[in-house]
């Protein structure tokens, strides 16, 4: 039997897992372009999404820490039957909170103008990927780590 090469097993992952470590990356820059200075979320687009939760500090947290706990989880990904569970617990923030997001910008813009704002269906899809990396996930927990 030949050596596995080096980085063969990443190369897997990412193969595998390509759409989990996309929302991951996103959720982490989401989350550190909420931290930038300014008030992000005070674009008309977000008037929902201010009122309806918390500021943009824990919004920025919470996005960061997420992903990057969804990334850690990704990397780590097959040396402990927890890992699975990790991804899913991230990819239920992240189709939670992308939904909730798409949600907003749409009653934002088009409920309150008539006009959409390509935001609704960005954020409508990182949901569904998400909700698709819940499914991937719990096959792995089910088959990969019985």
């Amino acid at each position: 039997m030949a050596a596995a090469r080096p980085g063969e097993r990443l190369d897997r992952a990412l193969a595998d897992r390509g759409l989990e470590w996309f929302s991951a990356a996103v959720m982490v820059a989401w989350g550190l372009t909420l931290a930038l200075p300014g008030d992000t979320l005070d674009d008309p687009a977000f008037a929902a999404f201010r009122t309806a939760w918390t500021g943009e500090v824990f919004w920025a947290a919470a996005f960061g820490l997420a992903g990057g706990a969804r990334l850690a989880a990704l990397y780590v990904n097959g040396r402990s039957p927890r890992t699975p569970f990790a991804r899913m617990a991230g990819a239920l923030f992240g189709a939670l909170s992308w939904g909730q997001v798409a949600w907003l910008v749409t009653a934002a813009t088009w409920g309150a103008t008539g006009i959409a704002q390509t935001g609704t269906g960005l954020y409508g899809l990182l949901a569904l990927a998400d909700l698709f990396s819940i499914f991937r996930a719990a096959h792995d927990a089910r088959y990969q780590h019985p």
